[in-house]
């Protein structure tokens, strides 16, 4: 490397200029060494140049000697203290020591002597996210933005700011720009990743995290959020391999392993399932998510000992925890009740709530003063409950609870608390108003008159419920069913299910009244009139066993656990009958059971 630079014409500031401009040129290409020579040269040539000084500091900083680094730039500071560039990597120098205070006034200082320095307003960001003032690195990270709409860097960074803000849809939108931008690297794609899982675009998530395994086959993190995507896309079987690498990699991590039993519950491996909640327990004790996937598949199993207990912990998972609070009163555990003022509290959807609300009555039969709070469209036909003496639509506030009762319960914690309570009631305990159940038995004998069996149908569940995709079943996969003679079917299905409607239009005379049904003592008094109903697991479900009626269940391969195991009844309704897949996402066993099942019972 020829270092003579310097005609003897120039000045020792001018030599030193050219050194410093040909170490530039070497850094910038990544020759460090050289760079580092000529630096020095230029410092040989004239002691106070402030460039020299500061790109040794920078080249410092490069080799984690920041101590060096401070002392080499402040004293290019002291020689140029307007020199934005100095400054803002002074600031930058800071931010390596944790001095993220320090850090920010450099970086405002860099930004006073220049404006326009991108690199300033992104590194003044970084400082600012470090002091926990997102806003404010928001909005100098969307400054760099701006100088430099090309970078993918300032692009990722505003995304990090927006995340923190809790602003997930910008956030999506800056790290997706990062990534058209040419930013491929693990910290976008995992960040990125990460955002699209939680906001339920786990296609676009799944992307991302096969990107990083692919290069970086020892990545735990991205194993284990790509089997999230393939988890929540129902893709239990892909999943599964996911999750066991994640574990392997991470053998003291407990959330590949949870989710690896939750898998394997998806797929109805119960026993693989019970080993991997007590395997992810034995890593993490308290994880509420594992007790509570674990009390469920108990249940499952009828074993109600320990199942209820665990049961509890519903409240305490992360999705779970939002939504229970104590009331102001005390919570029952199980003490005597006679003489008591006693308040069933809602939770969860409505058909836990017809499920569960039968105990009313065994309080009341204890002695107990029995007031329930319910959804709204249940509270008429709730107060038809034996043992029910009032029925809140609307939640009490603090003050009435501490004045009106002595205990309060959530409804589905009752059974765990009536240890040796049989699970069956009295049946019906539900009982439809007799004037609307009069006016409904006219309206279906009009329809229907001369129909051998009258059979109410839902075919379709809550889209919103994470199985629904395989809880529900296509209006059309069940049309072979109307070529059953002597029956009239009557359409009790609400919602957007309701629209299937159309697909058999012309094909199945399905008496549409869903719409009429303005709550579910309506839905009661239509059902009290009807031979039989056949339905999805939905709330339906739950209501026609609460009135006794005939009630067929059909249910995915791996069902909700109130169902049981391997039956063909109910433990908690008598007069249901229960139609299992013997494959996840295939009815046309289902279907071929109905048929038989419509034949053997023909009036």
């Amino acid at each position: 490397m020829n270092h003579d630079l310097a005609s003897s014409a120039l000045s020792p500031a001018a030599e030193s200029a050219q050194f410093v401009a040909a170490g530039l040129a070497e850094h910038r290409a990544g020759r460090l060494p050289a760079a580092q020579a000529l630096y020095e040269c230029a410092l040989a040539r004239d002691a106070g140049c402030a460039g020299a000084l500061h790109y040794l500091g920078v080249l410092a900083m490069g080799r984690n000697e920041l101590a060096g680094a401070v002392t080499l730039m402040d004293q290019a500071l002291a020689l140029a203290p307007h020199d934005s560039e100095c400054l803002s990597n002074r600031g930058v120098a800071a931010a390596r020591m944790n001095d993220h205070a320090g850090a920010v006034a450099f970086q405002r200082k860099a930004i006073e002597h220049a404006p326009a320095f991108a690199n300033a307003h992104n590194n003044l960001g970084n400082a600012l996210m470090e002091l926990g003032d997102a806003a404010a690195a928001e909005q100098h990270y969307r400054c760099a933005r701006a100088l430099d709409p090309q970078s993918a860097h300032f692009a990722f960074n505003l995304g990090r700011a927006l995340d923190k803000a809790d602003r997930k849809d910008e956030a999506i939108a800056e790290l997706r720009a990062a990534r058209a931008l040419g930013a491929n690297d693990t910290a976008t794609l995992m960040h990125l990743g990460k955002l699209l899982n939680a906001s339920e675009e786990h296609a676009e998530a799944l992307d991302c995290f096969e990107a990083i395994v692919a290069r970086e086959p020892d990545n735990a993190t991205a194993y284990f959020e790509l089997g999230l995507a393939c988890d929540s896309l129902h893709r239990y079987d892909d999943a599964i391999p996911l999750y066991e690498r994640a574990a392997l990699l991470r053998p003291d991590a407990v959330g590949p392993v949870n989710n690896l039993a939750f898998a394997y519950t998806a797929l109805a491996r119960y026993d693989e399932a019970e080993a991997g909640y007590r395997r992810a327990l034995q890593l993490d004790p308290g994880l509420p998510e594992s007790l509570f996937q674990l009390g469920m598949l108990l249940l499952r199993r009828d074993d109600y000992t320990e199942g209820w207990p665990l049961f509890e912990c519903r409240k305490t998972t992360r999705i779970g925890k939002p939504n229970y609070r104590k009331l102001s009163c005390a919570e029952w555990q199980g003490e005597p009740v006679a003489g008591k003022r006693f308040l069933i509290s809602r939770e969860q959807g409505v058909g836990d709530q017809i499920q569960f609300v039968r105990y009313a009555s065994v309080l009341a039969a204890r002695g107990a003063q029995v007031n329930v709070w319910v959804a709204p469209e249940l509270a008429s036909l709730v107060a038809s409950v034996p043992g029910v003496s009032r029925v809140l639509s609307d939640k009490p506030d603090d003050e009435t609870v501490a004045r009106d009762y002595d205990y309060w319960c959530d409804v589905m914690s009752l059974p765990g608390r009536l240890p040796g309570e049989p699970i069956y009631a009295q049946v019906p305990y539900l009982h439809a108003q007799p004037a609307q159940a009069a006016a409904w038995r006219e309206r279906v004998q009009r329809l229907a008159p001369h129909a051998q069996r009258r059979i109410g149908l839902v075919w379709a569940g809550n889209p919103r419920h994470h199985f629904d995709a395989f809880r529900s079943v296509p209006l059309t996969t069940l049309l072979p069913l109307a070529q059953r003679e002597g029956n009239a079917w009557f359409a009790i299905q609400k919602g957007p299910g309701a629209t299937q409607l159309a697909d058999v239009a012309g094909r199945w005379p399905l008496h549409a009244i869903g719409d009429e049904l303005s709550d579910f003592a309506a839905t009661a008094a239509l059902i009290e009139n009807l031979d039989l109903v056949i339905t999805v697991d939905t709330s339906v479900a739950h209501l026609a066993g609460a009135l006794g009626k005939p009630v067929w269940v059909l249910l995915a391969a791996q069902p909700d656990w109130r169902w049981g195991k391997n039956r063909d009844d109910s433990i908690w309704y008598p007069s249901a009958r229960v139609f299992r897949q013997s494959k996840l996402g295939d009815w046309s066993d289902v279907l071929a059971a109905l048929q038989g099942a419509l034949s053997e019972t023909a009036p």
